[in-house]
């Protein structure tokens, strides 16, 4: 009996030892089956939906650090950098927009800032540029910030007005920079010239100081407000600010299409309590037409939605907060990736 028993108990534990080996592989496939679908299908879907884009490295040509194209380069750059899927965005200094237009033009650069009349004469090939011709592959893809020609001397030297510096001493930007093409721009139409006045091309902040130092008289910048090398001397000596006159203002924006007419307010620079007349350009991102159209259509929103944080970093980009002051009132047309961001977003 106790033998029967025994091989009973025996074959019980068998059945029960096979049952759960079944079980346990059972239990493991189908665990396993859902799991290896699940975690591989999903982000396969995904990448079919939207493909990773490659690593993009760009080079942003800006001007020298002493003016507003420099930080307001480097700070879209960061954005790009920080919210554009693949994109690393490098800044580099240059003479400004005159050269920027011909780096963005030749693909020396892939993308710069440059002001509305310089790219306007690029993409004409007039101006600065007729020697050069037409530079027609250069495209928009937003704005930036008002660019505005702002004089500055010692309040010791008794100038008012910018037509008081025939005769003197004057910095009016790196050759062939938008500062140097504005001030030529103005003196033209007040009888000042290199063959009447000493003209000398600085960097924005190397003009200020050598006003700041007694070397020259005046030193003009054409950026947005406040130009840091002005600013940095308002803080170390008392200074004026040049104005215009109605009539000279007439004049200089009848020959200028890409000019408007605004003011420097009472306030912007230490000490300066008066309004001054003058005029301003939008600042511009260009790029060659044959950028990638999906690409730049990424740029754009990431300048659209990151604007906001730009100017709070920056009050210089704080009309980078209006949609439709990315992509309104443009000289030359916008490239396509652009055109269709603005329109989506309803800004154009």
């Amino acid at each position: 009996m106790k033998k029967v028993l025994s091989l009973v108990l025996a074959f019980v534990m068998v059945f029960a030892l096979v049952a759960c080996g079944g079980g346990s592989s059972d239990s493991g496939s189908n665990a396993a089956t859902p799991a290896a679908t699940d975690s591989g299908s999903a982000p396969a879907a995904t990448d079919a939906a939207k493909p990773a884009r490659g690593n993009v490295i760009w080079t942003f040509g800006t001007a020298d650090t002493g003016g507003s194209m420099y930080p307001a380069g480097a700070a879209v750059s960061q954005t790009w950098t920080n919210n554009v899927q693949g994109m690393k965005c490098n800044t580099q200094t240059s003479t400004g927009s005159f050269q920027n237009v011909q780096d963005v033009a030749s693909g020396e650069v892939d993308v710069a800032v440059a002001t509305a009349d310089v790219v306007l004469n690029g993409f004409n090939g007039t101006g600065k540029f007729a020697d050069i011709g037409a530079l027609d592959n250069i495209r928009v893809i937003g704005a930036v910030y008002t660019s505005v020609l702002s004089g500055v001397t010692l309040k010791s030297s008794g100038l008012k007005y910018v037509h008081d510096l025939a005769g003197k001493r004057v910095a009016v930007g790196p050759a062939s920079s938008a500062t140097e093409n504005a001030s030529l721009a103005a003196f033209d139409v007040m009888g000042i010239s290199k063959d009447n006045t000493s003209l000398e091309n600085l960097g924005l902040g190397d003009g200020a100081d050598a006003v700041g130092d007694g070397i020259l008289d005046a030193a003009f910048g054409f950026a947005g407000l406040p130009i840091g090398g002005q600013l940095n001397l308002a803080a170390t000596k008392d200074i004026a600010v040049l104005d215009m006159t109605d009539e000279e203002l007439d004049a200089i924006l009848a020959n200028n299409a890409a000019y408007i007419k605004t003011k420097i307010p009472a306030g912007t620079y230490t000490g300066v309590d008066y309004d001054c007349q003058t005029f301003g350009v939008k600042c511009l991102i260009i790029v060659q037409d044959t950028a990638d159209e999906d690409l730049i259509y990424d740029l754009c929103k990431a300048l659209n939605e990151g604007a906001a944080d730009m100017a709070a970093g920056n009050a210089l980009l704080k009309d980078m907060t209006d949609p439709s002051f990315l992509c309104t009132q443009m000289p030359i047309p916008l490239h396509p990736g652009a055109e269709r961001y603005y329109s989506e977003i309803g800004a154009m």
